[in-house]
């Protein structure tokens, strides 16, 4: 009887957001096509009768995925750190851990959307949708500090395409070399006058 009632109470508190949080982590470990209800169900301790009282269906749950992710999060991060364009574009470089032993997921995310993306066509046109954002954002931050217009899509692109990689790169971490490594990158990326 006890189990009961901590399941029920476990439940009355689980909401929308944390059955896309746990969809988020199992795209992350396993792919798009691991997500499925009676999995999150079991991770979350829950009852599929709790999915259904915040999604229609599995589909549903893939859209909301698709909307957080969409969302931004490494842009509004780096906004809410504030600063000047500069500041910005360093604390932009400097949200992937360079350190060994970090848990970063955001690469594993990256590689997830994209595999996703190769066939299917909402989570293809939010990846199209995001990495337009990203590198807008990106050039508008150049834009600020002066950069000439001609160059600012393809440093942009340079830029993202260093954070992105950061991410999903596998190879030794030792601390020095990588933070070497990132800091010539930054100098060449975005030079200082």
């Amino acid at each position: 009887m006890p189990e009961t009632k901590a399941n029920t109470k476990r439940t009355s508190k689980l909401g929308r957001s944390e059955w896309i949080e746990a969809a988020f982590r199992l795209l992350t470990e396993s792919g798009v096509t691991s997500i499925n209800v009676e999995k999150l169900a079991k991770r979350l301790g829950v009852t599929k009768g709790s999915f259904y009282w915040h999604f229609k269906d599995r589909t549903e749950l893939l859209e909301a995925v698709l909307d957080k992710w969409h969302d931004q999060y490494v842009i509004a991060k780096v906004e809410h750190m504030g600063g000047d364009a500069y500041t910005r574009l360093i604390n932009l470089l400097d949200v992937v851990p360079r350190k060994r032993g970090s848990k970063h997921l955001g690469g594993s995310m990256e590689l997830a959307m994209r595999s996703w993306a190769r066939y299917d066509d909402d989570a293809e046109n939010v990846v199209a949708d995001v990495d337009r954002l990203r590198v807008n954002y990106v050039a508008d931050l150049l834009r600020e500090l002066g950069f000439p217009e001609e160059e600012l899509e393809s440093r942009a692109f340079l830029i993202y395409a260093y954070v992105m990689c950061q991410g999903i790169f596998s190879f030794e971490k030792t601390d020095d070399i990588l933070e070497r490594i990132h800091n010539t990158c930054t100098d060449i990326l975005i030079p200082r006058d």
